[in-house]
């Protein structure tokens, strides 16, 4: 068993910039058996769009089924949700 740190661009619809401090509290209260998020900042992308980025650790191996794609999957069913990308990953 290992771990994984993923750094993830998180996009939400552009009708939903007002809800992005929810998104971000809901990403922060993950709970820790699907990922230990250490951090969750917003950050602009262009013309007064903003995303999210979220920064995770994640459980690795064989006896968990598929985990990165869970943490992904549960991100993109919060509201407003409707992209996430990684933008880096390595072993811990």
């Amino acid at each position: 068993m290992g771990e994984v740190i993923v750094k993830y661009k998180v996009m939400l619809e552009s009708d939903s910039m007002g809800r992005i401090d929810d998104v971000c509290k809901d990403i922060d209260s993950i709970d820790k058996e699907i990922g230990a998020i250490q951090f969750v900042e917003k950050k602009p992308l262009a013309f007064g769009l903003m995303f999210i980025e979220v920064t995770a650790i994640i459980q690795d191996g064989e006896e968990f089924n598929n985990p990165l794609g869970n943490f992904e999957d549960l991100v993109k069913s919060f509201e407003g949700v409707t992209e996430i990308e990684t933008l880096e990953m390595g072993r811990l």
